[in-house]
């Protein structure tokens, strides 16, 4: 039996989080069984400029009614709206078939940041990704270490400069990643992919052996 709510898009009645005529209505990258890793599609990759990761999942790009729901979340505490997105993402951006990692690594917040927020929607988002798919969420592994500036209004080269040696490894980051060969970096939104190219760097350069995709609800990239 399900519980009726309204829908967090179009507040109708619905028996999901999000109903279906708005899931059709969603503007999203891919709709079909077999995953795409974004990367291979030359807009993504140019907006993306260098950056050291080779694979990237999304669902859709940050615009509504997407967009409204991760700034709910994110700063308004809204925590339906984290089950709904990560519905969304692992139905539409993963599907059925796809090569699952053996964990998945959050974006961490600076403490700063932390205690102003009291809470990390990265992590919110990524304990409804392990509940939704059985895969041990990491999140004492990876340590904001730099308390860098927002990067919203930055230029790309900002971007850059504001996220390097940014992140560090915990003290138990071994116990955990030595004995893995794939794991998934998640953050919230990309847009340069400055952040997440420095957590990949910081990842990677420690643990060589690692299949490391990044995943994100949404890109900020195709208007670039």
């Amino acid at each position: 039996m399900f519980a009726i709510q309204n829908c967090l898009i179009c507040r109708q009645l619905s028996e999901t989080l999000i109903c279906r005529y708005c899931q059709v209505d969603i503007p999203l990258f891919q709709q079909q069984q077999k995953p795409i890793n974004l990367l291979l599609w030359p807009e993504i990759k140019r907006g993306l400029g260098q950056v050291n990761f080779d694979q990237i999942y999304a669902l859709a790009d940050y615009r509504w009614p997407l967009n409204q729901l991760l700034t709910g979340l994110k700063f308004q505490g809204r925590l339906p709206h984290a089950k709904a997105l990560a519905e969304l993402f692992v139905s539409h951006a993963l599907g059925a078939d796809f090569n699952r990692p053996q964990a998945i690594v959050p974006m961490p917040l600076h403490n700063n940041r932390f205690l102003e927020r009291k809470y990390n929607q990265s992590i919110i988002l990524g304990k409804h990704l392990q509940s939704l798919m059985g895969i041990p969420l990491l999140t004492d592994t990876l340590i904001k270490s730099k308390a860098t500036l927002a990067q919203s209004g930055l230029s790309a080269a900002k971007r850059r400069a504001n996220v390097k040696h940014a992140f560090a490894l915990s003290k138990t980051a071994s116990r955990s990643l030595d004995v893995l060969q794939h794991i998934a970096l998640f953050d919230d939104v990309i847009t340069t992919g400055a952040t997440a190219n420095s957590a990949y760097t910081c990842l990677a350069s420690a643990f060589p052996h690692l299949q490391i995709q990044v995943w994100s609800i949404c890109l900020t990239l195709t208007r670039r």
